[in-house]
């Protein structure tokens, strides 16, 4: 498994190759939808998927459950033209990015320092390599989220990490930095498609926090 997404944009379920338990496929589905979202803007077909994908809120809803029906109701008034016109002007720009992707940038406030070398270790451990073809650095948000997808789900020739794994991978590498990323999202003039992808991330990880600290 390479520790960079696979641009994979044509479907929100990755599905394991061994028996996972229902909740641990939720969760790497939302990784893999994450990794995908963060990766790139997505396509039309990813919008319709995630418009379909979405049901009814109860009396009640979750935060997680609100903001992803908050996200699946963008997703469905949204061009995909206009969704790759603000990925571009949010993630890519000219010169240095509005918002940065990168958890060098958040941990040391520079790209490629310390925590990258550190991260890399770790991927190396879990043996997992970079891709040859890829162009970002393994701290970019999508691909550490594409990380932990493949060790929730685990693939022909591995199995699932064991949620120690999981969880001193996430505390380490993610924990510190992705609400922070998040916010930065959320709080920028250019973000309108990716609040709601931001809000959405934040839920998520938020819950993934709380699961790990118990």
């Amino acid at each position: 498994m390479n520790a960079q997404v696979t641009g994979q944009t044509q479907a929100v379920r990755f599905e394991s190759p061994r028996l996972i338990e229902p909740e641990d496929q939720v969760r790497a589905d939302y990784y893999a939808l994450l990794a995908n979202l963060f990766y790139r803007a997505p396509d039309a077909r990813l919008l319709q998927a995630m418009v379909i994908s979405a049901e009814p809120l109860g009396d009640s809803p979750n935060p997680l459950s609100k903001a992803w029906a908050d996200l699946a109701a963008a997703s469905g008034v949204v061009t995909a033209d206009a969704v790759e016109d603000e990925y571009q002007s949010l993630f890519i720009g000219v010169g240095r990015p509005p918002v940065m992707l990168y958890g060098s940038f958040y941990l040391a406030g520079f790209m490629n320092e310390k925590p990258l070398a550190e991260l890399r270790g770790s991927l190396s451990r879990l043996g997992y390599a970079r891709d040859s073809n890829a162009t970002e650095p393994e701290d970019h948000l999508a691909a550490l989220c594409d990380v932990m997808r493949a060790m929730i789900l685990g693939d022909v020739s591995h199995a699932p990490a064991s949620i120690d794994a999981q969880r001193e991978f996430f505390v380490r590498h993610m924990q510190p930095w992705v609400l922070k990323c998040c916010a930065a999202i959320t709080e920028n003039e250019k973000a309108n498609y990716y609040m709601r992808v931001a809000a959405f991330a934040c839920a998520f990880f938020e819950i993934e926090i709380q699961a790990f600290e118990m």
